[in-house]
């Protein structure tokens, strides 16, 4: 009768892959960021309650305070003007502190308006619709607009308004964090993941290894295509950057009594973000370039383009 203790190879060759993995791991310290100022940036679209109904949730758990303004270009709007007072009750019924953000009407592009609405009231996060100025239905997923564009490539962490739901917040419950191997934003990205996530939440990490990663890396990996690699082999590229910071993801999770599940995939980023976030509303959390050129940068506009939940562009 054959052993039934003896591990199999694929079962060793995992176990060794950890222990090296282990061993040569960069160490991570989660620091998490601060969230005490959210601006949000309504445009009167039908993305403009399920920003308000978003950032009202994360300022009742942060104990933040929220600056709203509603953008727009020339002459000012009547119509948003309304939506802006209405929603001030909102705030104030779940014991949020709210300001209306002073401004002028502008012929200045919205980008620039929210940009200087930002700094002035020195925001940590932004919360925004896409595309703006344009409902989802109209657009929906064929573009997120010149102003996103602009946005995507300042500083701050922009929290991504697609879909409208009749409840913002249950779209912050289950969390889905993308790791692409090669984009350098990756920590900031997990650890504001952790800073946005509820009590009892879940986070689902996925570590995306892409084709020009895999070629630039054969020399780790021989002679082999892309279609015949393992989970094992995908996980071992790179793996002294990921390693670490989803040890450190696991440990924050389980002290919190956070869900935390981890999958490595290879191909293309976008289609597997999309592909684990159909079915299921949730918030979408990835770090990005912020130079238009580079292909992390656009990955993440490929992702808000697709998505119908929430992005976090960290």
């Amino acid at each position: 009768m054959a052993d039934s203790m003896k591990p199999e190879d694929r079962e060793l060759r995992t176990a060794i892959n950890d222990f090296e993995a282990a061993l040569s791991a960069k160490k991570f310290d989660l620091a998490l960021p601060e969230l005490n100022v959210i601006l949000v940036a309504i445009d009167g679209s039908n993305q403009s309650e399920m920003a308000i109904g978003i950032a009202v949730e994360l300022a009742r758990r942060m104990s933040a305070t929220v600056h709203i303004a509603g953008v727009y270009k020339g002459a000012p709007d009547a119509s948003l003007d309304a939506v802006l007072n209405a929603s001030v009750s909102r705030f104030t019924d779940a014991n949020v502190n709210v300001l209306m953000a002073p401004r002028q009407p502008s012929d200045s592009p919205p980008y620039i308006q929210i940009l200087q609405l930002a700094q002035s009231v020195d925001a940590d996060l932004l919360v925004v619709p896409a595309p703006f100025l344009e409902d989802f239905a109209e657009l929906g997923s064929d573009s997120i607009g010149v102003n996103l564009d602009k946005l995507m490539t300042q500083a701050r962490p922009l929290l991504v308004i697609r879909e409208p739901r009749d409840e913002p917040a249950d779209s912050l419950k289950p969390l889905l964090l993308a790791l692409s191997v090669h984009v350098q934003e990756n920590p900031q990205a997990a650890a504001w993941a952790l800073r946005i996530i509820g009590d009892s939440g879940t986070i689902r990490i996925v570590a995306v290894v892409e084709d020009e990663v895999l070629e630039a890396a054969a020399d780790l990996i021989g002679e082999h295509d892309a279609a015949d690699l393992d989970l094992d082999q995908l996980a071992g590229i790179n793996r002294p950057e990921t390693a670490g910071l989803i040890a450190a993801l696991h440990r924050e999770a389980q002290q919190r009594g956070l869900g935390c599940r981890v999958s490595v995939r290879q191909g293309d980023l976008v289609h597997r973000v999309i592909e684990l976030a159909e079915g299921e509303q949730r918030l979408i959390v990835t770090g990005c370039d912020q130079d238009p050129s580079s292909s992390s940068y656009r990955n993440v506009q490929a992702i808000i383009r697709r998505a119908k939940d929430p992005v976090l562009v960290v």
